[in-house]
């Protein structure tokens, strides 16, 4: 069976060559993403700001909810602190030198031309304790330590960018406002390093950093020195020992570091986590690109395998031959597939560091586990694609190797079809699914709905092509009497050769569809609302960094022409989510003015009642996910991990790109200290803790706008940290923001249209490269080559249409659905033109290209030789 597997294979170049190839992109798709995975997984910060300490202490990140088998861990965005008991616990352990407090808070130093300064790269700027400094460590580089509240010290690359030198003063921005300080040194790392990479930081005295950040004694990071003769690994072992508290963590190597650069941790977290689904729906799709290419191949040598069952080989015995050839095709690809999927990693890692989706310190990892991954899911994929691709083939009846040309008794088996349908109704159901849940949760669902669907197609596409196959033939026949009737009957006639080629065209417009359209509709909704959402005239937003300080909405509404200042502050909620404890956005707001500045649409009840105590308003979105109506009640924990339980106020439409839950800053202030008083820690968020809002909205008084303009330029001038924005900048500056936010989804799409591209070129390419024999007989009659390549045009032409429509409707049903989801009106709005119409076109160009060039390769040959016994 060996030596006829090998046969075939070697009388079967162009089959061959083409199986090769889908199952080649196959593991260099599958291999590419597991090294991003691993490469994302062992990535740590370039400089560790922890890197003196043996180890570091800070409580869970986590809010656990539930128990055993049954738990759920839920990142929370402002974990509790350690406290002044449990640092002297630490100091008491074998073997510490010593332990210092850092709580890390937002210090921003304002340069010569009034700009408040972020950190490099835009990242943070925080201020610490002097004695921070020997955590990293930081050394002096010139002057001395901070011993007045109002000295500071600031780090190399900060003190360049903000052009100050010892002695000098600067201006700080802080919670506490805008203060001078004068700067008593410069430090640098002392490995001779200007300052972190990713972070600027000023050194306070003990005194000074705990008022401005708010501890009130509490503390986010413990660094741990060890002695003199006790090594770290030892420490850190000690510490764990010694504290066995599930509420604390011991961090050492890279957790330490990470711990230590928040923001490059999320960009690595954000960045690996992208390719999971990337590398599942990829493998989904190589089910149906190589089961195409080798049910078009078998499809192909059914005269043959009618022979070999004349002869009496059995079905078990085709079976196997088969399944050696595609062991023998996954083996051959494997390594060419991964040699392949090294440089796809690079170019993903240079597009996502470009892009700052990824942080430099992603390096792309290669090693022997994404081969032995990319091509043990190549082996299973090509040996499932075959093995299923063979079933009907291999029980053909030996009768029909006496017909001259032998076609498939029925377009499709009874199992093929039921499996469609239960993928069909799959489809819908999960269809049905997100609009029931709405929102962004809803377009998510969106993904599984297209490629269910693409999977029914796929299935049906044989029954698909027969039915379409006739107005797209008879519009081709009628252009042309002559090679466009023979285009017509050549398709009607070879039904499962067209339709393999048809479901690769169909699976690429349906995920580029999805892909332009669903995102142009989350796109275009979340800017709509955020348009129609803000009613003010002006928003003040931060510049260059994290938030406003409260002193901003203060000031504001002492502006001449101000008639209504509103500030909105961000924090999280989790709330439940698909029956599971999940994160979702949510605002602080003031119930009394909010209404003057934001139109959310209420839907139900009255902002006003958010006023009331326990009383919030919640999404429609949300809200319909868990049928709430005004006055129903709800469990839930902020931000910190403190639970809350909450009663509905009013039910509002406008929360997409905004929040699920609005809650008044007067009950998240009441919750907190409820909190406290329970043991847990007081805050909702970092920019709440921070006391930082995240926009100032401004309402003029009638027929005072100019007046309040020439007020907010001045302001402007006086707060550095301040960006005045008209109502059309605002929402600018929030769609800027919504496309940064999606381009990971587009690149991910990107890739695995790409993937789907190459197996329409390859299915064509292989569908006309073997037919040969019948060019050459048509040739014999008198055709000419030109009439043969407009032919293969026409035809290419048939398939093109069947898959562009199956494939385009599946793209406007997630279109439908996206707009269900979003606004509750499955309308097919928002096409992106003239967009989709250009991708379209590319498939159409790209098709056309490939099945002429595949037919001008097949007639270079003479017709006599191609009809003495050459099959491909």
């Amino acid at each position: 069976m060996l030596r006829l597997t090998l046969s075939t294979i070697r009388t079967r170049k162009i089959g061959f060559a083409g199986s090769v190839a889908s199952v080649l992109v196959a593991v260099a798709l599958i291999s590419a993403c597991f090294m991003m995975i691993q490469s994302g997984l062992s990535a740590t910060p370039e400089v560790d700001r922890f890197g003196a300490t043996a180890a570091v202490v800070r409580a869970d990140t986590d809010l656990h909810v539930g128990s055993g088998d049954d738990e759920e861990a839920v990142p929370l965005e402002e974990p509790p602190r350690l406290s002044a008991a449990r640092l002297a616990e630490l100091r008491a352990v074998p073997g510490v030198a010593a332990v210092v407090a850092d709580t890390p808070f937002y210090a921003q130093a304002v340069n010569r031309h009034g700009v408040a300064l972020a950190g490099p790269g835009s990242g943070p700027s925080w201020g610490h304790g002097w004695p921070v400094a020997r955590l990293t460590p930081f050394v002096l580089n010139a002057g001395r330590g901070p011993e007045a509240d109002d000295e500071v010290v600031l780090d190399a690359d900060l003190a360049r960018r903000a052009s100050v030198r010892p002695g000098d003063e600067v201006r700080v921005v802080t919670v506490a406002g805008t203060q001078r300080f004068r700067v008593s040194g410069v430090a640098r790392l002392d490995s001779g390093r200007a300052g972190l990479p990713t972070q600027s930081a000023l050194f306070f005295t003990e005194r000074a950093a705990a008022r401005l950040s708010g501890a009130d004694g509490s503390v986010e990071f413990a660094g741990v020195l060890a002695r003199p003769g006790t090594s770290d690994a030892e420490l850190a072992d000690r510490l764990r020992q010694t504290l066995r508290d599930p509420g604390l963590r011991v961090l050492t190597g890279g957790e330490r570091a990470r711990a230590g650069a928040p923001e490059t941790a999320e960009k690595l977290e954000y960045s690996t986590q992208l390719f999971g689904p990337m590398a599942g729906i990829g493998g989904f799709l190589a089910v149906f690109v190589i089961g195409g290419t080798f049910g078009l191949s078998i499809l192909q040598r059914r005269r043959e395998i009618a022979l070999l069952r004349a002869i009496g080989t059995t079905p078990g015995q085709i079976s196997r031959m088969i399944a050696g050839e595609a062991v023998v095709v996954a083996l051959v690809a494997a390594l060419p597939g991964y040699a392949l999927g090294v440089p796809l990693a690079h170019l993903l890692r240079a597009v996502l560091v470009g892009q700052g989706l990824a942080p430099p310190e992603f390096v792309v990892v290669t090693g022997p586990l994404p081969l032995v991954i990319g091509g043990g899911a190549g082996l299973l994929l090509t040996l499932l694609s075959a093995l299923t691709a063979v079933r009907q083939a291999a029980r053909v009846r030996p009768a029909e190797a006496l017909q001259e040309a032998v076609g498939p008794r029925r377009v499709m088996t009874v199992p093929r079809l039921l499996f469609a349908l239960v993928m069909l109704a799959g489809g819908a159901a999960v269809l049905a699914l997100s609009q029931h849940l709405g929102g962004e949760v809803g377009v998510a669902f969106l993904a599984l709905v297209v490629i269910l669907f693409i999977g029914a197609a796929g299935l049906l596409s044989p029954v698909l092509t027969r039915v379409l196959e006739r107005p797209a033939g008879a519009v081709v026949g009628a252009v042309t009497r002559t090679t466009g009737w023979l285009a017509h009957a050549n398709s009607a006639a070879a039904v499962r050769r067209v339709s393999s080629a048809a479901a690769a065209i169909m699976i690429s417009v349906a995920m580029a569809g999805y892909a332009l359209l669903v995102t142009a509709v989350l796109n275009d909704t979340s800017a709509a609302q955020g348009r129609e959402r803000v009613v003010a005239d002006r928003v003040l937003v931060p510049r260059n960094g994290p938030g406003l300080p409260p002193g901003v909405a203060d000031a504001a509404r002492r502006l001449p022409g101000a008639e209504t200042v509103s500030a909105v502050r961000a924090t999280s909620f989790v709330s439940y989510v698909l029956g599971t404890p999940d994160v979702v956005p949510a605002q602080l707001v003031d119930p009394g003015t909010i209404g003057k500045v934001l139109d959310l649409r209420v839907l139900e009840g009255s902002l006003a009642a958010v006023k009331e105590a326990g009383t919030v308003a919640v999404s429609r979105t949300h809200a319909g996910e868990h049928g709430w109506h005004v006055g129903s009640r709800f469990h839930g924990w902020l931000a910190d991990g403190s639970p809350v339980d909450l009663r509905v106020g009013a039910v509002f439409d406008r929360g997409l790109g905004f929040a699920d839950i609005v809650l008044p800053r007067t009950e998240a202030r009441t919750e907190a200290r409820a909190g406290a008083q329970a043991g847990a820690q007081t805050g909702v968020r970092a920019g709440v803790r921070a006391g930082l809002d995240s926009a100032v909205l401004v309402r003029a008084r009638p027929g005072h706008a100019d007046e309040l303009d020439r007020a907010l330029a001045a302001f402007e001038r006086e707060q550095p940290a301040v960006r005045a924005l008209d109502r059309e900048e605002y929402g600018g500056a929030a769609e800027t923001s919504i496309e940064r936010n999606i381009t990971g989804t587009y690149l991910v799409l990107a890739v695995l249209v790409s993937f789907t591209a190459v197996s329409l070129v390859n299915t064509l390419v292989m569908g006309t490269a073997a037919r040969t024999r019948e060019f050459a007989l048509l040739r014999a009659v008198g055709a000419s080559r030109r009439q043969i390549v407009r032919m293969i045009g026409w035809e290419t032409g048939i398939v093109l249409a069947i898959g562009v429509v199956v494939g385009t409707v599946i793209a406007c049903v997630a279109l439908a659905g996206a707009n269900g989801a979003l606004s509750g009106s499955m309308m097919l709005t928002g096409l992106p033109m003239p967009l989709y119409p250009l991708v379209l076109a590319g498939v159409a160009v790209m098709g056309l290209a490939s099945g002429l060039l595949a037919a001008g390769m097949a007639l270079l040959s003479r017709p006599m030789d191609a009809l003495g016994g050459a099959r491909e």
